[in-house]
């Protein structure tokens, strides 16, 4: 599993039983209970501590971790107090000590003073910048552009308008894909724009970038306060729009998918089966190569963002608790001997975003002796176009026209 984004703040600390428990506990069983901790302390092992101390470092981390930013900030040449790493919930959950963290960090690149009391990136680089870790109420984020994509262009230039924004974005966009709406550019110069869902609009909208005015404007899925603020600015038909094709897509998303040669009747129907496959193995237990469960996660694999990278030289997958904590993952054995964990979190989040849905087996031939009109008659569907255009019409119609410029194409 890749290493999961931590929390830095350190929590308060809390006895989490009674005294009259833990006191009954020891006179039970009391090597039960030292041989329980001592095993949690055995699962820090000096290359867990060192990726995830040095992940606490990262741009990647920094970037967003306030608590961390502002600590190594207040320190004139960059030290963080070892105690503040230690106290993580991820370096507790490894029973780690200052000794661990001093000892695992002899071969980094990370710089200690004082025998290990304090720690701060090589050469003492600068910091990035603070952003806004973007919310992960993934369990909805990864479908609130189910209806149409929701943008946000930032820092775009004085002299340019939403009229350039939108010509700079039908030039781009795909030849069937609609502009639904285009708000002005605001006093902050930013522009939100709606458009119609197009296959792999969200991958398009990660990577697309504007050229206005000379400069590079990137595109920003909305989330969180800027999903809603983009919103309220749509007008009531486009809304209703958006919310129908998020309704139409919901069903899509309940079609079959397939992954290698196993078929599901969605993704949380996979999600289970990967659920499944872990509960149901000791730990360290390896799958076996030529069974279905082996084949299923290998293939799964493939959705990973880095999987080709990752999956190089794979001979074997075992389950195995996770070196970031107490949960149970997936490891990769490799030819050369090494292991290797990987998410199957972010696997199953890259096939949500774009379902490898199983293909649909054409008709059989009726027999002769069949009556037609047998089946069940289709549900009468308005053309999609006409559809469209008459509820934009009637929408439109019992509105005031409205002074911002919404584009419906």
């Amino acid at each position: 599993m890749e290493v999961e984004l931590a929390e830095s703040v350190p929590k308060e600390k809390g006895d989490g039983e009674p005294e009259g428990k833990r006191q009954k506990t020891d006179e039970v069983a009391p090597a039960a209970v030292n041989e329980a901790v001592a095993a949690k302390k055995k699962s820090g092992d000096p290359a867990a501590i060192r990726k995830q101390v040095e992940y606490y470092f990262s741009d990647e981390n920094l970037r967003h971790d306030k608590f961390f930013h502002q600590k190594i900030t207040e320190d004139a040449e960059g030290w963080l107090a070892i105690d503040l790493i230690i106290s993580c919930n991820k370096m507790k959950a490894m029973g780690t000590t200052k000794e661990d963290v001093v000892n695992a960090l002899k071969e980094s690149k990370l710089e200690l003073k004082d025998g290990g009391a304090a720690i701060r990136r090589p050469g003492n680089v600068p910091l990035p910048a603070l952003e806004e870790r973007q919310q992960h109420g993934k369990k909805n984020a990864a479908h609130v552009h189910a209806g149409g994509a929701m943008v946000l262009f930032r820092k775009i230039p004085e002299e340019q308008s939403w009229v350039q924004v939108k010509e700079g974005l039908k030039a781009a966009l795909p030849e069937k894909a609609n502009i639904w709406f285009v708000s002005e550019v605001s006093d902050k110069n930013t522009c939100f724009v709606a458009t119609a869902p197009f296959d792999n609009d969200v991958q398009f909208f990660e990577k697309l970038e504007l050229d206005l005015g000379g400069s590079k404007v990137k595109s920003e899925l909305c989330q969180g306060n800027d999903l809603a603020t983009g919103l309220k600015l749509l007008p009531k038909h486009i809304r209703e729009r958006r919310e129908k094709e998020s309704r139409k897509r919901q069903k899509e998303r309940n079609k079959p998918i397939q992954v290698g040669t196993q078929k599901f009747v969605n993704v949380g129907a996979l999600r289970g089966r990967v659920k499944e496959i872990i509960n149901s193995r000791s730990d360290g237990e390896q799958l076996k190569p030529e069974g279905s469960d082996f084949k299923l996660i290998k293939a799964m694999l493939g959705f990973h963002p880095k999987g080709p990278e990752k999956s190089n030289g794979l001979v074997g997958i075992k389950v195995a608790p996770s070196i970031q904590g107490e949960n149970r993952c997936f490891f990769m054995l490799k030819e050369d001997g090494t292991e290797e964990d990987f998410s199957a979190k972010k696997c199953l989040e890259a096939i949500e975003k774009n379902p490898p849905y199983a293909q649909t087996e054409a008709p059989k031939d009726k027999p002769a002796g069949d009556k037609p009109g047998a089946s069940e008659p289709a549900k009468d569907e308005p053309a999609a176009s006409g559809a469209s255009e008459a509820a934009q019409t009637s929408a439109t119609a019992g509105e005031p026209v409205q002074e911002k410029p919404a584009v419906s194409e």
